[in-house]
């Protein structure tokens, strides 16, 4: 796998985090979870694990550059 399919993915997986955070705030901020329906543990759980999911992508990001700097260290 290239270090363009892994980033690709790493930059995938910080979209669709940041997409479900905000699914989840507007879901707290609508006007059901207001007037006491919907459930704002559930959305705050969720937005919790979306969080979780960005930082974790952006740590495969980080992973890929150091691999890929040690490889052209190396070929130096």
């Amino acid at each position: 796998m290239s270090d363009n399919s892994i980033t690709a993915i790493a930059l995938t997986g910080i979209q669709t985090g940041m997409a479900g955070m905000k699914k989840n705030a507007a879901n707290l901020a609508s006007k059901d979870s207001m007037q006491g329906q919907g459930d704002p543990v559930k959305e705050l759980v969720e937005m919790k694990m979306n969080k979780y999911q960005v930082l974790a992508s952006g740590k495969v990001i980080e992973a890929a550059d150091e691999i890929l700097g040690s490889l052209l260290d190396e070929k130096a």
